[in-house]
């Protein structure tokens, strides 16, 4: 399985970094699935749910919305606030 690396970011900090196989998140415009080797991609987000695929199983984040890049098979997620969920 293909695998990119992954980080969440907030004012205070990275919540989260670490190798994944897929981010779903709640884009503006609706919510969408990165990948590995997507396409570079700068989106704005939601307040909704971020579903983080990982090797020892899937992770969930609450957002209060924000932003994504995805560039080079990285994938940065910027929010001013992120809970586990």
């Amino acid at each position: 399985m293909s695998t990119f690396n992954a980080q969440i970011l907030t004012p205070n900090g990275s919540l989260f970094e670490g190798e994944v196989s897929g981010v779903k998140l709640p884009g503006t415009q609706g919510s969408f699935e990165v990948k590995a080797n997507h396409a570079p991609i700068v989106s704005t987000l939601e307040k909704g749910t971020v579903l983080v695929r990982k090797s020892d199983g899937d992770a969930t984040y609450a957002i209060s919305g924000g932003f994504v890049e995805v560039n080079n098979n990285k994938l940065t997620l910027l929010a001013e606030s992120v809970e586990e969920a």
